[in-house]
């Protein structure tokens, strides 16, 4: 390889480089735009979580319903199996409370 190829295959990566780097930021900036309802929203019914308030308390169940400022968990004994598992209580959590939901929880 001669000196050119050396150089235009550089260049080659380097444009590369900055590509990824702005499709990254742009990632990066659609996610900071998105909010927490947008991303309950995109958790299925009956899809196993856990959710942690403000005040500490964790619920571990499964999906019911999102609404416009609320989510409904139900809490089940066993995860596993959560759409078929009989409800034991079901929790009517404002978003305002909600500090993390963690998906797949086992």
């Amino acid at each position: 390889m001669d000196d050119f190829d050396a150089i235009a295959a550089q260049l080659r990566r380097e444009a590369r480089w900055e590509h990824e780097g702005e499709a990254r930021e742009i990632v990066a900036a659609d996610d900071a735009q998105r909010s927490l309802l947008e991303e309950l929203r995109r958790v299925p019914v009956g899809e196993a979580v856990a959710v942690v308030t403000v005040d500490g308390a964790a619920v571990n169940g499964r999906v019911v319903g999102v609404g416009a400022d609320w989510i409904r968990v139900a809490e089940v004994a066993d995860t596993v199996g959560t759409r078929r598992a009989r409800a034991r209580r079901i929790h009517l959590i404002p978003l305002s409370s909600v500090v993390r939901v963690s998906r797949g929880v086992a």
